[in-house]
């Protein structure tokens, strides 16, 4: 057994709809199509690869534990990038955003699933094209968005998880928010 799943945030439906129409002009203009075959999100935690029915029983117990917080209100601003391939909307940084990928990073640390992962500095964002992006392309990309701008704000109540099935990504798990004073973990030892 050999699975691979991916923790992040997926914007509402209309908003996605916005997203996929930059993606999709990009794909047409600029030839470039692999962020097509991902659903529009942000990523919280990178794909990890789980290879038994008790690491993965572990793994969404573990996540279970990092739904408590309060629900946040999170904007996409504007295009930025990671030179040389990466195209993305900026994923405006916020206590809640910042709050939840700590807490699922935190929750998933003894799982020991990508010890590799440990020094990676989260810079949420939502990407519209790299991988198949090659220099000169992305530089065209650039000089195509640097006066466009995009403004979006949604609320985010919780979290979701996609299982690689078949080549594609399609959701598995959706993990609510609950309320932080529910937390047992968090209880105060003199008020219980």
């Amino acid at each position: 057994m050999e699975n691979l799943f991916l923790i992040c945030l997926i914007p509402p439906a209309s908003i996605v709809e916005d997203v996929d129409k930059i993606r999709n002009y990009i794909a047409d203009e600029f030839k470039v199509y692999e962020s097509l075959k991902r659903p529009a999100h942000i990523t919280l935690i990178a794909p990890l690869k789980i290879t038994s029915g008790a690491t993965e029983k572990r793994f969404f117990s573990a996540l279970s534990t990092a739904v408590f917080s309060d629900a946040f209100t999170q904007v996409l601003s504007h295009f930025n990038a990671f030179p040389p391939h990466t195209f993305y909307l900026n994923v405006e940084q916020n206590r809640g955003i910042m709050s939840l990928q700590s807490e699922i990073k935190k929750a998933l640390n003894p799982l020991k699933l990508d010890s590799q992962r440990d020094n990676f500095k989260f810079t949420p964002h939502l990407t519209l094209a790299f991988k198949d992006v090659k220099p000169p392309v992305f530089e065209s990309i650039i000089k195509a968005f640097k006066d466009r701008k995009f403004k979006r704000a949604f609320t985010v109540s919780g979290f979701s998880v996609y299982k690689h099935i078949d080549k594609k990504w399609q959701p598995y798990k959706e993990f609510q928010f609950r309320n932080p004073q529910e937390n047992p973990s968090k209880r105060d030892l003199f008020n219980s």
